[in-house]
């Protein structure tokens, strides 16, 4: 939709000058956004090479003609349509129209002509470009970069004509429009004010008007962005609530422990390697694929840190199509920290849309370790430094279900990483708090490889739970809640106060034998501990088995 732009016309009639220019800059990642923002405002400051979730918003006077505002919307990876792009970046391009009010001149589409826009990166920036809605392409001009293609062709057209099919159809799209932008030249103002004055002829040829955003998809995205904020506000609250009351619970005991082991999961490309460097606190080595695990330890701290890593799954692969020296290697990691990891660490990127097809990939590897693998799980949430000023619980609340699946699976067990920030050691001094109030609770994962995960079962997380798996989940929520009821009154058994050391002797359980066998030892060893009675039929129930 369109709205008239006449507060911003110098003079009426034939001229259609322009005092003020709202600019919205949009593109994939690292295309050169800010650097075309700082060419068109004459800054000679550092370009911002940082892409994050948020808009940036500059101002300026150009030439002594025009205030021109320059708004820097978050860029899509070149290769994903936008169903693989994260809620977040989205909503951030939507709400860039409200950032130039009453609403922008133009929209410049950067394009490195440096890199081929091939048939996928170009059905990508279409996807992408048209979340603005149909409109948008009457506002647009392809902004086009000096670079290395010159070298090889003498003019746009040449390129076009020879290499650039998928950006001749885009440029046709926008009718016509593109300009070429030197950003190693920026002393050029020519090139800066011819186009300026295209955009004053695009905004004339339009009747006027300033691109106006879709009042409906103006009002989805503003109750998306205010449900998301309200309820990232509420987890926050409610983790911090569940942290206090966790140290209540344990107020006065010790749980700190001398050595932790740790063994790392996740899908190829979420930082999994980095993530263990950065435990490590290690020099971040060569970034390459790991194809076998891996043993890594070093001191961190007061802990001694044992860190397997893996070889990741390919991110929307299913079990059966990963190939098998991948799924063995997971499971022998288990067996290079013996006796058992206190903690598997699943590393999920935030760089990337958490979908329903990526969850099942997930929930299909982690089944390699059984079904008891999740009340072992942490979920790790890599490259947070993509996010800039947004925090983990707005990308988990806008991502939606399939995250908020995977994480009351591991009971709300999160935590984030800024890989920039790999020489900070508190964020990983709060994980390794965290692990160790998590065995507090828990005890060491061993892996039992008779049991699996019944997939079948629990196939698919739908969009729209219907009322019976609304009931379900409630269910699931009542057993986990009296589970941890019945493990603490076993830890307080097992715990003698004065002294919070454990008695000696447990009984033996294993998940291969019948439920009934286990309660059994459980019954007659609790009445020995409680009363003091004699239980020699226990050991000779125990030693015919």
């Amino acid at each position: 939709m369109d709205r008239e732009s006449t507060e911003d016309k110098g003079e009426i009639g034939n001229s259609n000058l322009l005092q003020d220019i709202r600019i919205i800059l949009l593109g994939r990642k690292w295309c050169g956004k800010s650097q075309a923002g700082n060419t068109i405002l004459g800054w000679e400051g550092l370009d911002n090479v940082d892409e994050t979730v948020e808009n940036k918003v500059r101002h300026g006077e150009v030439a002594g003609r025009w205030r021109v505002t320059v708004v820097e919307t978050p860029g899509w990876w070149k290769n994903y349509y936008a169903n693989e792009t994260i809620e977040l970046v989205k909503m951030g391009m939507i709400q860039s129209v409200s950032l130039c009010a009453p609403g922008p001149h133009v929209f410049l589409l950067i394009i490195d002509m440096d890199t081929v826009l091939e048939e996928k990166s170009g059905k990508a920036v279409e996807e992408h470009m048209e979340l603005l809605g149909d409109g948008v392409w009457n506002h647009t001009m392809v902004l086009l970069n000096y670079g290395s293609w010159q070298e090889s062709y003498t003019s746009v057209g040449e390129y076009m004509d020879k290499r650039g099919k998928v950006l001749h159809s885009i440029v046709k799209k926008c009718g016509t429009r593109f300009h070429l932008l030197n950003n190693k030249n920026r002393d050029s103002r020519t090139q800066v004010i011819e186009l300026l004055e295209k955009i004053e002829r695009m905004v004339a040829a339009n009747g006027g008007n300033l691109f106006e955003l879709d009042a409906n998809i103006a009002q989805d995205m503003k109750s998306k962005m205010k449900d998301v904020n309200e309820k990232a506000k509420q987890r926050e609250m409610s983790v911090k609530i569940e942290r206090d009351a966790f140290s209540e619970t344990y107020k006065g005991e010790t749980h700190h422990l001398a050595e932790i082991r740790l063994l790392l999961l996740g899908c190829v490309l979420s930082g999994k390697t980095l993530v263990g460097d950065t435990i490590l606190g290690v020099p971040v080595g060569e970034r390459k694929r790991t194809h076998s695990s891996v043993v890594k330890q070093s001191q961190v701290g007061r802990w001694t840190v044992r860190l397997i890593d893996t070889p990741g799954w390919l991110r929307f692969r299913s079990l059966k199509d990963t190939p098998e020296m991948v799924k063995q290697e997971i499971a022998m990691g288990v067996s290079l920290c013996r006796p058992g990891p206190h903690a598997i660490i699943l590393v999920v990127c935030t760089s990337n849309a958490f979908t329903e097809a990526k969850l099942r990939s997930i929930r299909e590897h982690m089944s390699l370790l059984g079904h008891d693998v999740w009340r072992h799980t942490l979920v790790l949430f890599s490259w947070c430094d993509t996010i800039g000023k947004t925090t983990v619980e707005q990308i988990i609340e806008s991502e939606g279900k399939a995250l908020q699946w995977l994480l009351r699976k591991c009971n709300n067990r999160y935590h984030s990483f800024n890989i920039k920030r790999a020489n900070d050691p508190a964020q990983v001094v709060e994980l390794l708090e965290k692990i160790e109030w998590m065995v507090a609770g828990n005890s060491v994962f061993h892996l039992n490889t008779r049991e699996t995960e019944e997939w079948e079962e629990e196939r698919a997380v739908p969009e729209s739970p219907s009322s019976g798996e609304s009931f379900i989940e409630m269910f699931e929520e009542l057993c986990k809640r009296r589970e941890k009821e019945f493990l603490e009154n076993i830890r307080r058994i097992l715990v003698k106060p004065e002294k919070a050391s454990s008695i000696a002797d447990p009984p033996y359980m294993s998940l291969d034998e019948e439920h009934g066998s286990n309660e059994t030892k459980v019954s007659i060893w609790l009445r020995k501990q409680l009363s003091g009675e004699d239980t020699s039929e226990y050991a000779s129930d125990d030693e015919s088995r």
